[in-house]
């Protein structure tokens, strides 16, 4: 055997066999002996006596290669920085936006570009462009505008006409007591052209209100001779007539005329003894008032207004001599009845008959009229 030839000798290391290696495991790579690698490079052939060629190993399974590490610059210590134009992103919608065109896959046609001063529009978390926020703005502010116009249109417009007039209230008679108390005396007096006015109900519809018949200033009743000051003793407003009134006939008439308000107020003095009880009714018209106050008149034993019922003294009221005066003015009636507490009197009467005329001068009634000219 020749000693000088090493890759003759028994045990010597495969070509490319590096000592140390494992397999799959790469490891440092030792120094080959000169001249190793021109003499392995040509195949030997084994001497005749040592039997035939040895048999191949099998083939190892090829390793996946690691991933090329990124080149790096020893003399800056830092990563290359790639050039932007190398840059190619996945996604076709990017790709074809930095590209210039509009939709991926038609790079043939470029998009336009963007106006000088423009805004670039936004982009939203998907990738599509989205709208400027700033136009919802722009078109919540039009609509708005359009809103407030429409309105000031509707005010113009529509108070250009008169507000319809107050419808008058609808005339409803309940049931009416059959029997209650009447004045011994009763005088009346028709509409006068004072009140040409309210001569109808269709001219004066609105209905009378507490504030209008019963004010601060109607709460007391003051005698001319100063014998007596009358104070409020109570009141009361009802959209139904047949409270205030008792008797069959009377309420017909009443019915008739179309009676929608009967007000009620009684005046007391218990020191000096007197009393007065006012009563005023909303009609129809003052032909219908004309015929109510004289009706009263005709029938007081049949019927005839109710005063307030109150507490002693007061609950005698309508018991001995009493006077009673009905007023037509315009489609009211003004009813007044005055009486002493003890029944006394008679017809000559002066303070009876100065309490009937401060007991027709009705604060609404006047104030209506004075509108009405």
């Amino acid at each position: 055997m020749d000693h000088d030839e090493p890759g003759r000798r028994t045990g010597r290391p495969r070509p490319g066999f590096v000592p140390g290696e494992q397999r799959g495991r790469p490891g440092p790579r030792q120094q080959q002996p000169r001249g190793s690698a021109r003499r392995s490079a040509a195949p030997r052939r084994l001497a005749s006596g040592r039997g035939g060629a040895r048999p191949a190993r099998p083939a190892q399974r090829p390793q996946r290669p690691p991933a090329p590490a990124e080149p790096f610059d020893v003399q800056a210590n830092e990563p290359p920085v790639r050039a932007p134009d190398a840059f190619q992103p996945a996604d076709p919608v990017t790709s074809a936006r930095l590209a210039g065109t509009s939709k991926p896959g038609k790079s043939g046609k470029s998009a336009k570009a963007a106006r000088p001063g423009r805004p670039a529009k936004r982009q939203r978390r998907d990738g599509r462009p989205g709208r400027d926020p700033r136009w919802f703005f722009v078109a919540a502010g039009a609509l708005g505008l359009v809103v407030v116009l429409a309105a000031v249109a509707l005010v113009v417009l529509g108070g250009r006409d008169d507000p319809p007039p107050p419808r008058p209230a609808a005339a409803r008679m309940g049931p009416v007591a059959a029997s209650g108390p009447a004045p011994a005396s009763y005088s009346s007096s028709p509409s006068a052209d004072a009140y040409t006015g309210i001569a109808q109900r269709s001219a004066d519809p609105a209905p009378l209100t507490s504030a209008e018949l019963f004010p601060s200033s109607a709460s007391t009743v003051t005698l001319a001779s100063g014998k007596a000051k009358l104070t409020l003793k109570g009141k009361r407003l009802d959209g139904d007539c047949a409270p205030a009134i008792w008797g069959r006939a009377v309420a017909n008439a009443f019915s008739e005329a179309g009676c929608t308000q009967a007000a009620r107020t009684l005046y007391a003095d218990t020191k000096r003894g007197f009393a007065l009880a006012v009563t005023v009714f909303n009609l129809k018209s003052a032909d219908d008032s004309d015929r109510v106050v004289e009706r009263l008149g005709n029938g007081r034993g049949g019927g005839f207004v109710r005063p307030l019922n109150a507490a002693a003294p007061l609950d005698e009221f309508g018991q001995g001599f009493g006077m009673a005066r009905g007023l037509a003015m315009g489609h009211y009636v003004v009813v007044s009845w005055a009486q002493r507490l003890d029944g006394s009197g008679d017809e000559q009467d002066e303070a009876l008959l100065s309490l009937l005329i401060e007991g027709g001068k009705s604060p609404a009634v006047l104030g209506r009229a004075a509108k009405a000219d």
